[in-house]
């Protein structure tokens, strides 16, 4: 399961708002003392910096401003005007943009002591950042629903602090096209069990101009999470159990060999991978039949059977990521819903952060997205089964490890980190020298946070 909410043992005075992100914007406009430790006013909270907790004041006719990335269009097309009516709060603004712009947008807001937002989207290493800085609302247990599962409620938490509510759970599995496994005389409802098994299958279905593997190592963000499949893949940790990053260890240096041979050595990876930006692109890549095989988050089920596609139900298949020397490993992908500090309406807020997670927004994010739900309840409903018969797989995953290691540098990691991946697969340096600077260069910067 994901690490995200491990005590910080080396902890002392995180230095809140200290070098945000790549650009240091909390360095450039400081929180100020009470809003650095999460008191930004609005009803529902006291000046005391308690934790936010559901009270009964009437909320009829209260607005609320979303900013949310552009996984989720289920809100847009019908669940805002759903949560309206069952609540009486009015979504005066509701904006979608992409993840990728997301974190400097926030961070600048955030900086500035924006009070025009009141939600945001976020996964684990944003929740980590921006609650460690004081610009994210903790939230009391009474206001947490009993039944989260862990890895989802993971995406919105950081040192046994709740900052949010998730919104979909979701962790990558193997996708791969049955149709040009069976022409390349492999077995099309077996998944390769193992790392030498998975490229064999890969050296056989590039073909005709087409790659067995694609992948988006396109943007920092793409190259971070690649890179931390490919080390769980070879048995590692990205940490030790105080925060001290293992970049450039054995497992580390054989992940990232791996990846350079399936594009240079091997070459069954599609080239196209290096400008592949976004999940969403991938999800196309494959639904049009190009690549082989993926691996990638679960609403790649919903694209590869959805009306337009050339792949189907029928022609894709789903199993575990091989692994290079454990069976399987995989990297979560969970986001999820907060409550901005400086939002002056944080008891409507809240009601949109519980809407989200529950029952009818969870239906319709599993149903017509392909989404894993959040709860428990509807996790182990048949009709999740059978709308999303991938997680049967998400079980399995779950046996072996599952991380994204969300923390308040891993803006700055990706930034560094994937400069030295793109230099090993340019092959301009070695993964091992590669992987060294990259973690000469976090060291100080995990130190920085950590005290």
């Amino acid at each position: 399961m994901s690490r995200t909410t491990r005590t910080t043992t080396r902890r002392s005075v995180l230095g809140a708002g200290a070098a945000v992100g790549a650009l240091g914007l909390a360095s450039c406009v400081p929180p100020d003392s009470d809003r650095a430790a999460g008191t930004g006013g609005g009803e529902g909270e006291d000046s005391s910096g308690d934790a936010l907790a559901p009270d009964d004041s009437s909320l009829e006719g209260a607005e609320i401003s979303i900013l949310d990335d552009n996984t989720n269009l289920v809100f847009k097309e019908g669940l805002i005007e759903q949560f309206q009516e069952e609540t009486g709060i009015v979504v005066k603004n509701y904006e979608m943009a992409n993840f990728n712009d997301l974190h400097d947008r926030f961070a600048t807001a955030f900086a500035a002591q924006d009070a025009s937002i009141d939600v945001v989207m976020t996964w684990a290493g944003w929740s980590a950042e921006f609650g460690q800085a004081g610009w994210l609302q903790e939230l009391a247990p009474e206001a947490i629903p009993e039944d989260l599962i862990r890895p989802a409620l993971d995406a919105v938490s950081w040192d046994s602090k709740v900052y949010g509510l998730p919104k979909f759970a979701s962790v990558q599995t193997m996708f791969w096209n049955k149709e040009h496994y069976a022409a390349a005389g492999l077995d099309p409802d077996s998944v390769p069990e193992n790392w030498d098994e998975f490229v064999e299958a890969a050296k056989a279905t590039t073909v005709d101009g087409r790659y067995g593997y694609c992948c988006d190592i396109g943007n920092p963000a793409g190259a971070y999470q690649n890179f931390l499949r490919s080390l769980l893949l070879a048995g590692g940790e990205l940490y030790e159990a105080d925060w001290t990053p293992q970049l450039d260890s054995e497992a580390g240096v054989e992940g990232l060999t791996k990846m350079v041979e399936l594009l240079h050595l091997h070459k069954v990876m599609d080239p196209a991978s290096l400008q592949i930006t976004n999940a969403s692109d991938l999800i196309e890549v494959f639904s049009q039949g190009r690549p082989s095989a993926v691996f990638n988050w679960p609403f790649q089920w919903a694209s590869a059977t959805a009306e337009g596609a050339v792949t189907s139900a029928e022609t894709t298949g789903n199993g575990l990521i091989p692994g290079i020397t454990v069976r399987s490993a995989s990297i979560d992908g969970s986001e999820g819903y907060a409550i901005s500090s400086f939002s002056q309406n944080k008891q409507a807020a809240l009601k949109w952060l519980q809407f989200a997670s529950g029952a009818t927004a969870q239906k319709e994010i599993v149903e017509k997205e392909g989404w894993f739900p959040v709860s428990q309840a509807t996790l182990e409903d048949p009709a999740t089964l059978e709308a999303l018969p991938v997680v049967a797989t998400y079980e399995q995953a779950t046996e072996y490890a599952v991380e994204r290691y969300g923390t308040p540098w891993s803006n700055e990691l990706d930034q560094l980190l994937s400069v030295q991946v793109f230099r090993a697969m340019n092959q301009e340096a070695e993964p091992a020298e590669a992987l060294k600077a990259a973690q000469e260069e976090l060291l100080p910067i995990v130190d920085r946070y950590m005290g």
